[in-house]
């Protein structure tokens, strides 16, 4: 199946797919043994970040290793694309999906940009994904309550994303209904009446950003609604970061892979949990 083909399936099923970030080997080897363990389809995702510390070249071929090693469903996404040459990079270099954020720019510069990218896209049978308004905080562990940011942003306007999509011809919209980037002292409530509303006037996919920090109800509703790309980032960063420095605690192991495994099993488990949330399991 090509990609249009797997999101039309987990939106006609009811499930959706988790769109993983991977900045290098070990999380991307903590990633594909999940899905391997599940049989789920999964994307691997890049930021911009991401993408220069492993080289996108690498980053693909990686992918595909994986993807002939294990048999898998394996969809690749440039995340949070921030200018039309970067997305266009990553489009010619063969990514499946492309996020372009035009969220910071006026209103209709990213109508423009996003226009131009779905044309170049769907000429290599590549989706696109659009964001219209600026979806809050970053992937680290936050002190602060998720509503004191969430009061800050604006959510997705129904008709503004009518008209976006309607003059853009984007294929997921990244919606803006309380999901945050990151984890927070309290675990954001999402807008799912929003939600309903959006769906009522907009007919592509949506996909949801910051679902690391989100309450389990609130993911299972949004994929009913029609929901098929869940990004998760900051729980396989802190799983990471934390397990690591649990190893490397009175350790007199010098040789770096044999330092990983505990590493890779801790981004393993959070990624096979995601997936039974998700519903995507032996699809």
């Amino acid at each position: 199946m090509n990609t249009l083909e797997i999101l039309t399936r987990a939106r006609d099923e009811g499930w959706a797919l988790g769109a993983f970030n991977a900045g290098n080997l070990e999380i991307i080897k903590g990633i594909v043994q999940a899905a391997q363990n599940q049989q789920s389809p999964i994307i691997l995702e890049t930021s911009f970040g991401e993408s220069q510390h492993f080289g996108i070249q690498n980053f693909l071929s990686v992918v595909e290793n994986f993807r002939k090693e294990t048999g898998l469903t394996i969809l690749t996404n440039l995340d949070h694309g921030g200018g039309l040459e970067e997305c266009q990079v990553a489009i010619e270099a063969g990514y499946n999906l492309v996020h372009f954020d035009g969220s910071g720019l006026p209103y209709e510069e990213n109508v423009k940009i996003t226009k131009v990218l779905v044309e170049q896209a769907h000429g290599k049978g590549i989706l696109v994904e659009a964001e219209i308004d600026k979806i809050l905080g970053d992937s680290k562990l936050h002190e602060e309550a998720a509503e004191s940011l969430q009061a800050t942003g604006n959510y997705t306007d129904p008709q503004k994303a009518q008209d976006f999509v309607a003059q853009t011809g984007c294929d997921i919209l990244a919606v803006f209904i309380g999901n945050l980037h990151g984890t927070f002292k309290t675990q954001p409530k999402l807008d799912l009446e929003r939600l309903r509303m959006v769906k009522a006037q907009v007919g592509c996919f949506f996909s949801l950003h910051g679902g690391s920090g989100l309450l389990d109800e609130d993911v299972k509703a949004v994929i009913k609604m029609g929901v098929v790309k869940i990004n998760i980032n900051t729980d396989l960063r802190v799983a990471f970061k934390q397990t690591l420095e649990n190893v490397l605690k009175g350790s007199e192991e010098y040789a770096v892979y044999k330092l990983m495994p505990p590493v890779i099993a801790a981004v393993q488990k959070i990624v096979e949990e995601k997936i039974e949330l998700f519903g995507s399991k032996a699809k």
